[in-house]
């Protein structure tokens, strides 16, 4: 078994900016990339042995502006993809009163473990 935390990680500090498991802390210090295993799974079997392993992972994209906001998304996708993962969907977070930008993805890979 994979961690997938881990694998995601090893991918986006190719990304060049703050990244963060979970949730951000600190809001101060912007832009930050947060992630976190959605779920994760055996794919494939044979003689009782998980050969490769499905994961899911979220990222979240939080920025000051809708520019950079959307700047970072586009090279988190390059990033994420050009590592093997697909992305399954990706969403604008409407704003609650505060001057952050919030955009949430997710990616699927298959590993061979």
């Amino acid at each position: 078994m994979l961690d997938i935390n881990h694998e995601a990680e090893k991918t986006l500090k190719k990304l060049g900016c703050r990244i963060t498991h979970q949730h951000p802390r600190d809001f101060k210090k912007m832009p930050v990339v947060s992630y976190y295993n959605v779920t994760e799974h055996g794919a494939l079997y044979s003689d009782n042995t998980e050969s490769v392993q499905s994961g899911y992972v979220q990222l979240d994209v939080w920025a000051c502006s809708a520019r950079e906001c959307g700047e970072i998304t586009l090279r988190a996708n390059d990033v994420m993809t050009s590592d093997g993962w697909t992305r399954e969907m990706s969403a604008d977070i409407p704003e609650n009163g505060g001057a952050l930008y919030h955009k949430t993805m997710r990616f699927h890979k298959y590993f061979n473990v």
